[in-house]
């Protein structure tokens, strides 16, 4: 059976389900709307508390901070758990960290400005998570395999594996541009990589779960 096509009379029943927004999220996602700041959004935020509570995940990594939607989600599926969360952009990661702040995660997010690459190469720990929000922005797919090696570097057995636009609008079924071609390569090294178990989940623009074998 092929998925659903969610219409808005659809979508309406589902935004009728989930359950009511905290005051921070509520105005976070008011933000990211007027001011069309990149955030995963209601439903795919749910799905990552979810996820990193089922999984018991305390050590989260992050890449693409933006001003902490998603990073706020995923700590908040923790028990006491930290965040290590990179972002270029100076604006939106202060933001970010007064978002943090005001929803009383403040001491357990560490937001770094800098490239997430060179900051995966240097960076020393150990994840139970990582979340990859930046498939968009890679320059090459050379990148894109780079990125995937490093995060693998830092999670041990039962850890995840997760990547935000995995469906890239659609256009990874021909991709003819950059974004595309990331996101194709991406998705092609997760679902052949004997290391990890894998499913894309059609949320939005589609969302790569897998777990370290």
């Amino acid at each position: 059976m092929r998925t659903v096509e969610v219409t808005d009379e659809l979508q309406d029943y589902l935004d009728g389900l989930v359950a009511p927004r905290d005051p921070v999220l509520a105005r976070m996602e008011k933000e990211a709307h007027s001011e069309n700041i990149p955030i995963v959004d209601t439903h795919e935020g749910a799905l990552l508390t979810l996820l990193i509570r089922i999984a018991g995940s305390k050590r989260i990594l992050e890449l693409g901070t933006a001003t902490g939607y998603s990073g706020l989600c995923m700590l908040r599926g923790t028990s006491n758990g930290s965040l290590t969360t990179y972002e270029m952009d100076h604006q939106r990661a202060e933001r970010a960290r007064a978002n943090f702040s005001e929803a009383g995660y403040g001491k357990a997010a560490l937001v770094l400005e800098q490239d997430a690459v060179t900051g995966l190469e240097k960076l020393d720990g150990r994840f139970d998570a990582c979340f990859i929000d930046l498939l968009n922005s890679f320059p090459s797919e050379e990148v894109t395999r780079r990125v995937f090696d490093l995060c693998l570097e830092h999670l041990d057995s039962g850890a995840l594996l997760m990547a935000d636009n995995a469906l890239g609008q659609g256009e990874i079924v021909k991709p003819k541009n950059q974004r595309a071609r990331n996101i194709a390569t991406y998705n092609g090294l997760v679902a052949n990589d004997p290391r990890l178990e894998s499913v894309v989940v059609p949320i939005r623009d589609g969302l790569s779960v897998a777990r370290v074998k």
